[in-house]
């Protein structure tokens, strides 16, 4: 499947899934050069999958809920565990796994780019400028704007910092069983000692915190509801109510 078409159908799916009405995606056109007026003010490469991201449909909605793995943060052994089954298994596959050992599962919010139909790339913009900003005000005096160039915002991890795709890394190489490999990091935006936290690496080069093989992955989490049956399953065990998915968007 072409990431266009993976794209489109990943927004189909919240309507699919009852999360939003059909009436909240609206068609939009951007074209080529948009994306270069873009990259040469901010130098950076917009990769093809985040032009699909952003062309798959207009939106006005920012937030989205979905049940999400407790304890999911950087760079660890859980993370890779809870990837695989991601960007491996069918949402009813997720579902079936034995009880013992499953994750719990939480309702978490993060951000997605909203696509105005009149200036549909102000939100990347506007968010590129952020984290920029952001960078700049950190403790460590050696991270310019030439450092961070290569990440591009994509939303907001549990609207907790900014969610960015390293352009450096290419698609092709991801191993989920390398967390080097993996394109998607975070900015936790109460981190103000990047070296303390982790987002640097010995080389002074700066990382980020590793969260998700790829945009895809991001993707099947969010708009998919990757987690969506476990869900289920999970709030009949703990004898709980499901929350009602169409709150699940903001």
């Amino acid at each position: 499947m072409d990431s266009l078409t993976f794209m489109k159908e990943a927004f189909e799916a919240l309507v699919t899934r009852g999360v939003i009405d059909g009436s909240a995606l609206t068609e939009v056109n951007i074209p080529d050069e948009e994306f270069e007026v873009f990259e040469k003010e901010f130098g950076v490469c917009v990769p093809e999958e985040v032009r699909s991201y952003l062309r798959a449909y207009g939106r006005s909605f920012r937030m989205l809920a979905a049940p999400v793995p407790d304890d999911l943060y950087c760079a660890s052994p859980y993370n890779a565990d809870v990837m695989k089954q991601i960007c491996e298994m069918t949402p009813d596959e997720i579902a079936g796994i034995d009880e013992d050992d499953r994750f719990d599962l939480t309702v978490t919010w993060s951000d997605i780019l909203n696509v105005d139909k009149e200036d549909p790339l102000k939100d990347l913009r506007e968010a590129t400028e952020g984290l920029r900003f952001f960078a700049s005000q950190v403790k460590n005096p050696d991270i310019d704007e030439e450092k961070m160039k290569r990440f591009l915002p994509v939303g907001s991890w549990m609207s907790a910092g900014a969610l960015c795709i390293d352009t450096s890394k290419k698609k092709e190489d991801v191993d989920l069983d390398d967390l080097s490999t993996w394109q998607i990091r975070w900015f936790d935006h109460e981190e103000f000692d990047w070296e303390e936290a982790g987002y640097i690496g010995e080389d002074g080069e700066v990382t980020g915190g590793i969260m998700f093989p790829d945009l895809e992955a991001f993707i099947k989490l969010y708009l998919y509801g990757a987690y969506d049956e476990a869900y289920l399953v999970q709030c009949e065990d703990w004898e709980e109510d499901p929350e009602d998915k169409s709150d699940w968007v903001q």
